[in-house]
């Protein structure tokens, strides 16, 4: 068997070729798979008494190739199998079968496979369309996944400047059902993924750093949940904690959304307010710089007046105090993110508790 041919059928082992011997084609096209006969056999000796050993028959044994012409691959290895009879150097019988290099004992997928499931990690696609590009069981792609958490282990004693952290769920992966990711914010990276989000298992996992390489980080992005902030000024007493901006907007999002909820119960069930609110409530919620102001169209919930969003928003917002107070705040909010406004922020900021309603004063301590 040619290089060339061992690179098309994905084979790095020097001893495995084609058995033309006992099959006029190796390579057979079975319709629905395509079957490719090997033999394995080279000299091998005896481990304990170091004699060659006796040649005595094959096992054949199958294994999943890599596809040919978009069809499933089967290798049908013919293994050599060995003996060693008992002598004085040797008193126990001792046999063997040989090895292939591409393919792990007792397993029956090639290693090309699992090399290009490595590589389709990378790509935007579920374990499932992965393992069916492949041929292969999803679990199969999850085993590939947990071996390479052995290969790409964090330096732990160096970390970079200006890190971010934020969870995600991840279900059975983890025991906690949710994981957090530890990014690189200058080079967009992702440095680790930590199994739990508990406050004490991400303690010992950060400890396990270097406090050198703690004390050099300058900013830490994460979102709005308290015990982080206490925990990173214990960890990284350097560092500088910035909040999320989609944190940021997200929390005040779901109080206005409370707020619009709390106003049509104040208007009552059917009532004209309330099925106004609840037909335009993404409109509410849209930022003030993507509503039309120059479009007009027939609203039915207003007489069919011909009326703008921002005309719209207007009356919406005549319905109730605290949606219109609330309404103020959220735009000024998306407002002061998307420019980077600082005083925008501060005039925020400088509002009393007192004047706002609940749900907007919980946005208010977490930005203070």
């Amino acid at each position: 068997m040619n290089y060339s041919t061992r690179v098309a059928l994905g084979v790095k082992d020097c001893h495995l070729e084609l058995d033309e011997k006992h099959f006029t084609e190796p390579i057979e096209d079975q319709g629905d798979r395509i079957v490719i006969h090997f033999i394995q056999s080279y000299p091998l000796r005896c481990p304990r008494c170091g004699q060659p050993m006796l040649k005595n028959g094959f096992k054949t044994v199958n294994a999943l190739g890599p596809a040919l012409h978009y069809k499933p691959t089967i290798w049908s290895i013919r293994k050599q199998k060995y003996l060693c009879k008992p002598s004085t150097d040797c008193p126990t019988m001792v046999t063997k079968i040989a090895t292939v290099k591409d393919v792990d004992y007792r397993n029956h997928i090639a290693w090309a496979i699992k090399q290009r499931a490595m590589m389709l990690l990378t790509t935007n696609q579920s374990q499932k369309d992965l393992a069916k590009t492949l041929g292969i069981s999803d679990w199969t792609v999850r085993r590939v996944i947990t071996n390479l958490d052995s290969s790409f282990k964090p330096n732990y004693r160096w970390l970079p400047r200006h890190i971010a952290f934020d969870d995600f769920k991840s279900g059975k992966m983890a025991p906690s059902g949710m994981s957090m990711i530890l990014m690189d914010i200058e080079n967009h990276r992702t440095l680790d993924i930590i199994l739990s989000r508990r406050n004490r298992y991400l303690r010992s996992y950060f400890l396990r750093y270097d406090r050198s390489a703690r004390l050099a980080v300058q900013t830490v992005t994460v979102d709005l949940y308290t015990p982080y902030r206490r925990l990173i000024q214990e960890l990284f007493p350097n560092a500088i904690i910035l909040a999320d901006h989609f944190h940021v907007v997200a929390q005040a999002y779901r109080a206005l959304n409370q707020i619009q909820i709390q106003a049509m119960n104040r208007a009552g069930k059917r009532t004209r307010q309330w099925r106004a609110l609840k037909h335009f409530w993404k409109l509410i919620l849209t930022p003030a710089s993507e509503l039309q102001y120059d479009n007009y169209w027939s609203r039915t919930n207003f007489n069919h007046a011909q009326l703008t969003d921002v005309e719209v928003i207007h009356r919406l917002l005549s319905f109730d105090k605290d949606l219109q107070q609330a309404y103020r705040y959220y735009q000024g909010l998306i407002l002061a993110v998307g420019q980077r406004s600082r005083s925008r922020l501060n005039q925020l900021l400088t509002i009393k508790l007192t004047v706002l309603s609940q749900p907007l004063q919980r946005v208010q301590r977490t930005l203070r």
